[in-house]
């Protein structure tokens, strides 16, 4: 399941306002903190009370707390790869290398006996296997992607997703960063322009943010920006609660689709309707409220979810006026009592369809969430949220 964590940057911020961030933060279900070690100054007894403080909070909220590190505090704190009890002693749970030294260091900072997690940057996919060839044990490694606070500069999508896919193999987390939109809101650096991986999720709503990284293959999610606002906070936890439900299983699903229909407890894609004004009671409850929606084998033409003409065969679909000569891409359609036995489907338009009756009109996917199409494959679990 997806864990969602904040940052906090506490040379920044007072005891006070770090507090009550977690307080909020732990209400809705966060488990991380993030936080950068190399940006706060003073002799290292400063720094380690300076962290020793923020975890100690943290742990208060049962958090786990990451500290990232680069080779120049690492030697400055006088850490050694076969010595790493002075990030123990601030307090931390896992350590993240900025920058990996590249040579048998990396290994043993890995295999480190002081229970530390390890972070590696994730874009270091070269050097994240020889880790692991050298003997790194990859069941204490997390992959760690960077945040981008300049415009622009932050990553695509398909390089992450091909990222978490070589992270997947190996059976190893990654963490990725998202974005509070709140103006103002800072990380380490004065710049306050968005605190993202993936550039395109700068200026999305937050809980769009996390339904993408979600479709891309990520396990752990940070707000890499503080503060985000409570309305942020309640909206990534809602999107929680929408990617994680349970579809009930029917006694009349026979043997033979048990593998293929969603069943129990499952993961899926959200997706946001801006639905048709004169949807029936029926056909809403089947957007809705039926959780056994999923992807068919080919998507060219239709996203097709098969499985409500089940649930719903015996249930009123009549054919529905609608003056649309054609369907469009994004458009999303209900199968009527036309086709029999067919009716009750659900599909996705992704090319030009005639209007030949057959089809209800049920809305149209929200056209910020258009990009999400692209990764509905064979198999994945979607489901329809009516926009407010």
């Amino acid at each position: 399941m997806i864990q969602l964590g904040v940052s906090l940057y506490p040379e920044q911020e007072t005891a006070q306002q770090i507090r009550d961030y977690l307080k909020l933060a732990k209400q809705y279900g966060f488990k991380k903190v993030f936080t950068s070690l190399f940006s706060v100054e003073g002799s290292n007894e400063d720094i380690i009370k300076y962290f020793k403080d923020l975890c100690d909070v943290a742990h208060e909220f049962d958090m786990e707390v990451y500290g990232d590190c680069n080779a120049r505090f690492f030697m400055q704190m006088g850490a050694t790869p076969e010595d790493l009890s002075i990030f123990k002693e601030m307090g931390l749970d896992v350590l993240r290398l900025d920058l990996m030294f590249n040579d048998e260091r990396d290994v043993a900072i890995v295999n480190n006996d002081q229970g530390l997690g390890v972070q590696l940057n994730a874009s270091l996919i070269p050097a994240v296997k020889r880790v692991i060839e050298s003997g790194g044990d990859k069941n204490r490694i997390i992959g760690s992607y960077n945040f981008y606070p300049l415009r622009n500069t932050g990553a695509g999508s398909e390089d992450v997703y091909e990222v978490n896919k070589f992270f997947k193999s190996e059976g190893m987390k990654t963490q990725i960063f998202i974005s509070s939109n709140v103006e103002g809101a800072h990380g380490p650096w004065p710049i306050s322009d968005g605190l993202p991986t993936i550039e395109e999720d700068r200026d999305l709503p937050i809980g769009l943010q996390l339904r993408h990284v979600y479709a891309l293959g990520c396990q752990e999610v940070i707000i890499g920006n503080a503060f985000a606002s409570k309305e942020e906070l309640e909206e990534l936890a809602d999107t929680v609660n929408e990617i994680y439900v349970t579809a009930e299983d029917k006694p009349f699903y026979f043997p033979g689709l048990r593998n293929e229909i969603p069943i129990g407890d499952i993961e899926r894609i959200p997706l946001t309707i801006e639905p048709a004004e004169d949807l029936s009671d029926t056909e809403k409850e089947l957007l809705y409220d039926f959780k056994g929606h999923n992807v068919s084998e080919y998507t060219h033409i239709i996203i097709r979810s098969r499985w409500g003409r089940m649930d719903f065969r015996y249930a009123p679909i009549p054919q529905r006026p609608c003056d649309k000569k054609y369907f469009e891409d994004g458009d999303v359609v209900i199968l009527n009592e036309k086709v029999g036995r067919y009716k009750g489907e659900v599909h996705i338009v992704r090319k030009p369809l005639i209007n030949d009756g057959s089809m209800n009109y049920a809305g149209k996917i929200a056209k910020e969430e258009m990009f999400l199409l692209d990764y509905l494959k064979y198999r994945t679990n979607i489901g329809f949220i009516a926009k407010k």
